[in-house]
């Protein structure tokens, strides 16, 4: 056998074995993610009962650096929350447009003077303005920018006057029974400490008094393909992980924290560009190191509204950023790695986030060397090649129907047969053509790691209201 045999017979049974666990993986965690799903509606229909008289005290901290187009129409929605009990804290971080004055004057915000206790770091806290609309607390923090969410967020916590805080962005609808479905994971287990909701693109879609109106797909490429990502991803990965109290990441776009845990580790990292998943995989290894009983819940119920980039620029700044966030964390948390300290952690969800994340790209990147070195061999079996890449498009195919699908057990969604039609065009183009595009962006990212880490690019947003 020559090198050349060699190499060949060595990247085809790593490709085989990496590549079926990638499938086995993805199948199991959507079958068990859609019996989930399928459960949980059963169980609500039975007990015909989901209000409850005991609310916790939620304060909702919306960091915001330049979002006059869009944070009045973030708050108002917030305004119509199905819940009794919280305040909106807005943190206007250094921003250089008329985003604070908006605020100031369109809910009478007049100037506070409390004295602020400093609980986790944060760049200094200018102004504080604060005033209720229709009995809802709203507070104003007017601060030095950071330069980073984390920074905004943790001047929100010091701020905030209840045990509990929810962070979002401020271009985004949150669902107006989110609290409600979120807060319920609280009162079904005294060890939660954390809840994630489930993200869904909000570009295209008509709102009124905070619950979707109409969810049909848009007919913009870009949008489409992430809204159905974003389903997938939130529906397969994160109740799969769910059951095992091992989910790496809350999405930045809507969590529901403790406080005090959050405070007990710090806060925030303002270091940390992918500072969601940072703040999560602190808490684990928190928890786990110093023994602490503890649960961080996903419930795909409680569901947030975010404008997702609408032109190819936009998400590869997006996703370069993301990427770069990822491979921070999973650096700073090697800890985790086939550690049996960490049990269900480090083996399955670290292991995963690794192999099919993060070392994503060299794989593909391996396998575009492997097929090259075959072909100019002569060795290349060009009728198995393309089996195996028809198998593989039909795999992925199949799995984004089904979870698309999906949605009509979560909420009783309507499906109409325009969008199952454009869906399967759009799982194939993702596949074809986007995947290929986020190959080269993560490339990217991870040979700029170093010297774009804290880069920011600004993306485009719409106007919600347009919508």
């Amino acid at each position: 056998m020559d090198n050349i045999d060699l190499f060949l017979y060595v990247t085809g049974i790593f490709f085989a074995f990496y590549m079926f666990g990638y499938a086995t993986y993805i199948t199991l965690g959507g079958t068990i993610s859609i019996w989930s799903l399928r459960k949980n509606r059963l169980k609500e229909r039975m007990e015909n009962e989901l209000d409850h008289d005991f609310f916790f005290p939620i304060s909702i901290l919306v960091p915001a650096y330049n979002e006059s187009k869009t944070i009045l129409t973030t708050v108002n929605h917030l305004l119509e929350m199905h819940y009794k009990l919280f305040e909106v804290v807005i943190i206007d971080d250094g921003s250089t447009d008329t985003t604070a004055q908006l605020i100031i004057e369109n809910y009478n915000l007049k100037k506070d003077h409390k004295p602020i206790r400093i609980q986790v770091p944060s760049k200094e806290i200018l102004e504080v303005y604060s005033g209720e609309f229709n009995s809802i607390p709203i507070v104003l923090v007017r601060k030095k920018n950071g330069g980073n969410k984390a920074d905004a967020v943790n001047a929100g916590i010091n701020i905030s006057r209840y045990p509990y805080f929810v962070s979002m962005d401020a271009d985004e609808v949150l669902q107006a029974d989110a609290l409600k479905y979120s807060t319920r994971l609280f009162l079904e287990d005294d060890n939660v400490i954390a809840v994630g909701g489930q993200i869904r693109i909000a570009n295209g879609i008509e709102f009124e008094k905070a619950m979707p109106v109409d969810t049909r797909l848009k007919k913009n490429p870009i949008v489409s393909i992430q809204t159905l990502e974003y389903i997938r991803s939130f529906i397969t990965s994160r109740i799969f992980h769910d059951t095992f109290n091992a989910n790496l990441n809350i999405s930045g776009g809507f969590g529901l924290f403790k406080k005090d845990t959050v405070i007990a580790v710090g806060g925030y990292d303002p270091n940390s560009v992918g500072e969601d998943m940072d703040l999560v995989l602190r808490l684990h290894v928190h928890h786990r190191t110093h023994q602490i009983p503890y649960s961080i819940k996903y419930t795909p119920d409680a569901v947030c509204w975010t404008q997702a980039p609408f032109t190819l620029r936009d998400l590869g700044k997006q996703r370069a950023r993301w990427h770069r966030g990822l491979i921070q964390c999973m650096l700073n948390y090697r800890v985790l790695f086939l550690n049996p300290k960490f049990k269900a952690i480090s083996l399955f969800s670290y292991t995963y986030y690794f192999l099919y994340e993060l070392m994503a790209p060299f794989a593909e990147l391996l396998g575009i060397i492997v097929i090259c070195v075959a072909l100019m061999a002569g060795k290349l079996n060009i009728s198995f090649a393309i089996l195996i890449a028809l198998l593989y498009l039909c795999f992925c195919v199949l799995q984004t129907i089904l979870i698309y699908m999906s949605k009509s057990i979560q909420r009783g969604e309507k499906i109409y047969m325009g969008d199952v039609a454009w869906t399967i065009f759009m799982a194939f183009a993702e596949v074809l053509l986007f995947r290929p595009v986020l190959f080269f962006i993560r490339i990217y990212a991870t040979l700029s790691y170093t010297r774009k880490l804290h880069s920011w690019s600004s993306i485009e947003r719409e106007n919600l209201e347009a919508s």
